[in-house]
């Protein structure tokens, strides 16, 4: 029935999925991550190092443009987490009586499929972003740790702690869910047996060795140069975003918990959420408060990280706490269809009206969702290309602009004649240093240039142009719209 789930999911995903970069459901970034990963690049903090191999990996399969099978790898990825959630809602439902029902596995197949058409979970399924590989590194650990019968032997917690370490080169908030494995695995825990956690742990985190090794080949994505430490700090760390970190304004906190109190009866109706809570304080009344607390624990540290993080799509971080929701709304509809089980109507019926929740998120979401037609993306790369010049400098503002340029340039192999110029990291020490080492115009420019010094100095020897306006230049430089750009020119 796993494969079930999994294949339901897949379906759905890949006929959703985007067809080629996208800027929907905040897949800004998939144009970096892309490209990095096709050109043995080094993408934005923190590196995503798991990511990049594995999707690499995952391009080779001919299904469509690079960019598609991207996309296509997230649907993949999100399609076995859901699997997973399955498997693991099946162990924790036939641990109280100790033997499989029918039942169990028909509640534990709604409750992952009720998790994999949540809209936020979804929609990340269908992007080339890292949040459906985060959620499959999550629910593999989640059931690995479950399975308590192998917890026995060393190489297991030595596999349990290979996965989890690149799970952290996916994303390094899977770091979240270690205080709750530790929970979790308490009565199992010996010291060698930590310590071979420890020793898969470091085999896993290895994978970061990929950030100075790919740098050192000067790739034409390399964020922070990580040859050095400094670099390599600098990557890993995520210090651009640090400032992001439990930074939510206070006067904002109390919209955000609004706003977050609805994203959650989006995912699971308030029918499922009643359901989620009912199984919680089950746990606890069966005495099975090591899964109460462990789950608990993550469920509130990742929905602190979430509600905190002063971005506007900070709500993509709930996804591991969506999952152990529909865990807990498994085991809540067990207790209550088990009430029902000298009468097989009304339990039949109690099935039917749990399926009601992923087939009501199916309805409700899927227009908005879909990104089987999405070219929103596309159109503006043809109206770009269309208005640039050979040889130009397009100076970009947003990471959108910067990341979809370098998918082409760098993967489809268009337009290596521009010089792209992302504005808004050019007062970073690294990459002003590149740009002037791999663009000869730039040599004669001391320090870190100014988006002014740098236009100054080569006016008249190429057309630059801007892909958002800036009002910052509008003193000096005569900025002409010219459709999706504006031209720069002048001095006043």
């Amino acid at each position: 029935m796993s494969l079930v789930a999994s294949g339901l999911a897949l379906c759905l995903y890949v006929s959703t999925a985007a067809p080629w970069i996208t800027w929907a459901h905040d897949g800004d970034d998939g144009g970096d991550l892309i490209t990095a990963a096709m050109t043995w690049g080094v993408p934005h903090p923190s590196g995503y190092p798991t990511y990049c191999l594995l999707g690499r990996l995952f391009a080779l399969l001919p299904l469509g443009s690079v960019a598609r099978r991207f996309n296509l790898f997230s649907a993949a990825m999100a399609a076995a987490a859901v699997g997973l959630v399955y498997l693991s809602a099946l162990c924790l439902l036939r641990a109280a009586s100790g033997k499989e029902t029918n039942l169990d596995r028909a509640i534990a197949l709604i409750a992952s499929l009720a998790f994999a058409t949540g809209p936020t979970f979804w929609s990340q399924a269908l992007i080339a972003e890292v949040y459906a590989p985060l959620a499959f590194f999550f629910a593999l650990c989640l059931y690995l740790a479950l399975q308590t019968s192998l917890l026995g032997r060393a190489r297991y917690w030595v596999l349990l702690g290979t996965i989890f370490g690149l799970g952290l080169g996916v994303h390094l908030t899977l770091i979240a869910m270690l205080p709750g494995l530790v929970l979790l695995l308490r009565r199992e825990a010996k010291p060698a047996r930590w310590l071979a956690f420890s020793l898969g742990l470091l085999c896993g985190l290895s994978v970061y060795l990929y950030l100075p090794l790919a740098a050192r080949g000067d790739p034409p994505i390399n964020w922070g140069n990580p040859r050095t430490f400094g670099g390599f700090w600098w990557v890993v760390s995520g210090k651009l975003y640090q400032g992001y970190l439990f930074a939510l304004p206070a006067k904002y906190l109390l919209p955000r918990l609004g706003a977050w109190s609805r994203l959650w009866s989006q995912q699971y109706t308030w029918v499922g959420l009643a359901l989620a809570l009912t199984g919680l304080w089950s746990w606890l009344e069966q005495g099975q408060s090591s899964w109460a607390l462990a789950t608990g624990l993550t469920f509130l540290l990742y929905a602190l990280y979430a509600i905190t993080y002063d971005t506007a799509d900070s709500y993509v971080y709930l996804i591991p706490s969506f999952l152990l929701t529909a865990l807990w709304m498994a085991e809540g509809a067990k207790t209550l269809l088990s009430g029902l089980g000298k009468h097989g109507a009304g339990a039949a019926f109690g099935l039917v009206l749990l399926a009601g929740i992923p087939l009501w998120s199916l309805v409700s979401h899927y227009r908005a969702l879909d990104l089987s037609q999405d070219r929103t993306a596309a159109q503006w790369v043809e109206r770009v290309l269309g208005q640039l010049p050979e040889g130009a400098i397009l100076i970009t503002g947003e990471d959108r602009h910067t990341f979809t340029l370098d998918y082409i340039r760098w993967v489809e192999g268009r337009r290596q004649d521009l010089l792209v110029v992302d504005g808004e990291l050019l007062l970073q020490p690294w990459y002003a240093d590149q740009l002037a080492r791999r663009h000869p115009l730039l040599k004669g420019l001391e320090g870190r240039p100014s988006l002014a010094e740098l236009i100054a100095a080569n006016l008249g020897q190429r057309a630059i142009y801007l892909s958002n306006p800036r009002q910052e230049l509008a003193p000096a430089f005569v900025l002409t719209p010219l459709d999706a750009l504006w031209e720069v020119s002048g001095p006043r």
